[in-house]
């Protein structure tokens, strides 16, 4: 119907008013669901809504809305119903036609409009002053409207007074939803089309079903790992489909920047989750739910996933797991392990200093010397541009003691069990390295000159508990991040994480027809492959977190809900998913070439059904 709004999340809305003729477009057939509306065109929309609402006052004049406006009638109409009483006139006798109308003066609008209609006293004052704002909430004296608004909004104290009592009765008559986690309703924010759409859908009661669907997620997991297999058909263990997709085709190369501030984001609305507890303390093992991932084929060996969701401004979690807490060859899965390691470390020194302004060389020498951002990215996408992804990650391991190393990695996830000697099968590109500051001259660590020359092996559990505490350092509690790192050195670890060559997230988010839809993403990972000559098979692991905004009703309509949910409500559009998880492939076929394509097919298959029963919150 309008060429600008298939990817909106109120698109059903638009077209469902736009049917009734209550909502147009403009000549170009677009809609504009982004543009803010002015009062007179608000104004303009309501004789459309309450058509048969009868006048309560003789039409006010108003000085810059003069008979030959645009608006005029539906000023004076609004007027005569008195629709936007407290906010409908200014002091200086002016009505303010090409002002944006905030958010609060929508909400007052309708809800004046609804209670005229179904025959209930109005709750606004007349003459209450538009510029009246309400006073900072303060716990021991707030009314008990206040304090009824406060457990929904996070800015009740931002509130215009003629508009408290409104927005009151807009969450007990549900035009705004009762949520569990408080969220920022921004009142005197402008309104746009688009949510001026979703408000007027939810005003009129008309249901998701009339409004089209969103897409249908694929729900056969068979038939997804059939289609990714012959998209193998091409590819050999030497370039996989989706293992060495890249991040250079990716359409979230440019979210990478955004990475670190979004994790560190608690405004979103989470997704609902049962079963939680508050992420465990550094070193307790916690809970995995065993028989969590019995829907994965045999041939993913082990897994470990983490859902979350966000109480009380902290992340709480439920972990499911195959096998999940036995030790396994993780190949290269395990490199940013280092890197977490150099930075707590550095930081433990120079706590004000991100890892970022040191520069990486050899001891006893100032050339050639390297970036943090440089090296670390460079083990994660296999630029090969300054040394081999391998060389790279030996060189960080060698900050650090075999042992000492060891013993950190087992204090962060508490599996004592763990080995973290070894290195990954090439010699160091820098065997003796510094840390060096340039702006201060200062060497913050050296070399341990100690050979990392023992084994890697660990579980799923460990690489998703790591992965995690990173992503979401600023998001659990003290007691259970890792010690001394700060959030400007996690920064660079989390944008070089987001250029990882594997692109399994990318690839579910695609089939399952939500790539359109995601808001805010964000998408870590690192990849590990091999073939063991000693097991006589080729193995794949992923380890990636995983984080995006969808329209709230994507999962409650692909749920197939026998009662057709209602309207988005516009202050809660979306919801946040951030999950955890790492996945563990293997194959046996004696063709290394049909290993590769097997597992890389068997792995896409596996993430995009691991996000498919997410965004469903069937997990």
């Amino acid at each position: 119907m309008f060429s600008d709004i298939a990817n909106h999340w109120a698109s059903q809305c638009i077209q469902a008013l736009a049917k009734r003729k209550i909502v147009r477009g403009y000549p170009n057939g677009t809609f504009r669901p982004l543009a803010t509306v002015t009062r007179s065109e608000f104004a303009a929309l309501m004789p459309r809504i309450f058509e048969e609402m009868s006048e309560r006052q003789a039409a006010k004049a108003f000085r810059d809305v003069p008979k030959q406006h645009w608006a005029h009638e539906a000023v004076a109409w609004v007027s005569q119903r008195d629709l936007f009483s407290g906010f409908g006139d200014y002091a200086d006798g002016s009505f303010r036609p090409r002002q944006a109308i905030s958010r609060a003066q929508a909400i007052a609008a309708i809800i004046t409009g609804l209670q005229a209609m179904q025959g209930v006293a109005a709750v606004i004052e007349p003459d209450a002053a538009l510029e009246t704002r309400a006073e900072p909430a303060a716990t021991n004296n707030l009314t008990a409207q206040s304090q009824y608004i406060a457990q929904y909004f996070r800015d009740a104290a931002d509130i215009p007074i003629y508009a408290q009592e409104s927005i009151a009765a807009a969450l007990e008559q549900q035009l705004l939803e009762s949520l569990s986690q408080p969220r920022f309703l921004r009142p005197n924010q402008a309104m746009t089309r688009g949510e001026v759409a979703a408000l007027l859908c939810r005003a009129l009661a008309i249901p998701l079903a009339e409004m089209g669907q969103y897409p249908a997620l694929a729900d056969d997991q068979q038939e997804t790992f059939e289609r990714f297999l012959q998209q193998e058909a091409t590819f050999d263990a030497s370039r996989l489909a989706f293992l060495d997709s890249g991040i250079e085709r990716s359409r979230y190369r440019s979210d990478i920047a955004q990475y670190a501030k979004r994790l560190q984001d608690l405004s979103s609305i989470s997704a609902p989750l049962n079963k939680t507890a508050a992420y465990p303390k550094i070193g307790k093992m916690f809970f995995v739910n065993e028989s969590g991932l019995e829907f994965l084929p045999s041939d993913i060996l082990s897994g470990c996933v983490c859902l979350s969701t966000v109480q009380a401004d902290q992340r709480h979690t439920r972990w499911l797991g195959r096998d999940a807490l036995s030790d396994y060859q993780l190949w290269s899965a395990t490199k940013f392990i280092p890197l977490l390691n150099t930075a707590a470390r550095a930081n433990a020194i120079a706590p004000t200093v991100a890892i970022d302004q040191y520069r990486i060389r050899a001891m006893g020498t100032a050339e050639p010397n390297y970036t943090f951002d440089e090296l670390a990215s460079g083990i994660i996408n296999y630029s090969d541009r300054i040394a081999t992804s391998n060389a790279l990650a030996v060189t960080f391991k060698n900050f650090e003691t075999p042992e000492r190393l060891e013993a950190w990695t087992q204090q962060m996830s508490g599996n004592q069990a763990l080995s973290f000697q070894g290195r990954y099968g090439e010699a160091p590109f820098i065997e003796h390295p510094e840390l060096w500051n340039p702006l201060t001259n200062q060497t913050a660590l050296r070399s341990s000159a100690q050979r990392h020359d023992g084994q890697n092996l660990m579980s799923t559990y460990d690489l998703t508990r790591l992965i995690t505490m990173a992503a979401w350092h600023s998001q659990i509690p003290k007691s259970a991040q890792i010690p001394d790192i700060q959030g400007h050195s996690l920064a660079p670890i989390i944008r070089a994480m987001g250029v990882d060559t594997a692109r399994y997230v990318d690839v579910a988010l695609e089939t399952l027809g939500l790539a359109d839809w995601v808001l805010e993403p964000v998408i870590i990972s690192k990849c590990g492959f091999g073939r063991s000559e000693g097991r006589n098979q080729t193995e794949l692991t992923y380890c990636a977190l995983a984080q995006f905004s969808l329209p709230r009703h994507i999962a409650r309509q692909a749920n197939k809900q026998t009662t057709a949910p209602a309207a988005p409500d516009f202050t809660a559009s979306y919801q946040q998913y951030s999950l955890g998880l790492t996945l563990i492939a293997a194959q046996n076929a004696s063709d290394p070439n049909q290993e590769a394509r097997y597992v890389d097919a068997l792995m896409a298959s596996a993430v995009t059904e691991i996000i498919r029963r997410a965004v469903l919150e069937t997990l």
